[in-house]
């Protein structure tokens, strides 16, 4: 009889393009991948992939019979969450680092606290690279940036908080203006590769700044070190809890003009089994937002 488990692992093996990804992804060798899936065949009578070297590609039949499947994995899911009168479950999140000094940490230690049965796994990295994991199911949601481009029709962001850019400084420049400070001073840009590096860049340009980039980095925190230290300025967001304001080290100085804010949102995709958990944690930020 087919579980719930066999159907996870011929969807890992959709998702991901091979039996051995499953196996890694689902915690099974590829062997035993291997096996599950033969056996959901022999009782569907149906092949449900094309075996290739190094790839598993779904046949027609395949995609339809594995898209039923994945409605009942995620109805089974929902139930799992909602069972009882906690939220229980498990669910797999990427984060920016910043995020975790941000909002973003206050509400993970609030959801700890309000529901002990619910298991988060935290995975840290970069926005983009998040986006494709979440598509490929090897993420339930992602905390990113605003996509500067929009996302692809299978997923969906949704604002959680803001942050203000800022321009930071050593204590000794508090008292001259930004327009003097990236005329002349070393600037520490954010990679411009990343999407908060994006809005940076974006920022820049309508101040009408073109300061003298001395070097790229992908760490908020830091870069805020390396101005601690007096290696020059940079344009970041105002992380919520870095407490920047309060350091005798920083000067914090708001853009002149409109404030341009840094947006962070939840990424998933538009239907999933874990979308109780997921909603449930938007509602704590909700809470949270300033």
């Amino acid at each position: 009889m087919s579980s719930i488990r066999q159907f996870r692992t011929a969807l890992a093996a959709a998702q991901l393009g091979s039996f051995v990804a499953a196996g890694r992804h689902v915690g099974l060798t590829q062997a035993a991948v291997s096996l599950q899936i033969k056996n959901l065949e022999s009782e569907l009578d149906t092949q449900l992939f094309e075996r290739r070297a190094q790839a598993a590609v779904p046949t027609p039949q395949g995609r339809r019979i594995l898209a039923e499947l994945e409605e009942l994995v995620a109805r089974y899911e929902q139930l799992q969450a909602q069972s009882g009168d906690t939220l229980r479950g498990s669910l797999r999140i990427g984060t920016l680092v910043s995020s975790l000094m941000g909002t973003f940490g206050t509400v993970l230690a609030r959801v700890k606290h309000d529901y002990p049965d619910l298991h988060i796994t935290l995975l840290a990295g970069q926005s983009a690279d998040f986006a494709a994991r979440v598509a490929a199911g090897e993420l339930d949601a992602a905390v990113v940036t605003e996509p500067p481009h929009g996302v692809e029709p299978a997923l969906v962001w949704a604002p959680l908080y803001q942050e203000p850019l800022v321009l930071i400084a050593a204590a000794r420049l508090r008292h001259k203006s930004v327009a003097s400070l990236l005329a002349t001073e070393p600037f520490l840009q954010f990679d411009r590769s990343l999407w908060t590096g994006h809005l940076i860049t974006e920022a820049l340009s309508r101040q009408g700044a073109a300061p003298k980039t001395i070097l790229e980095l992908n760490s908020i925190e830091a870069i805020a070190e390396l101005v601690r230290q007096d290696y020059g300025v940079a344009v970041v967001p105002l992380l919520a809890n870095a407490n920047w304001h309060a350091s005798k080290q920083l000067a914090v100085k708001p853009l002149p003009g409109p404030a341009i804010m840094r947006r962070v949102g939840m990424l998933e995709r538009r239907r999933h089994g874990k979308q109780a958990i997921t909603q449930t944690l938007r509602g704590v930020f909700a809470q949270a937002a300033p």
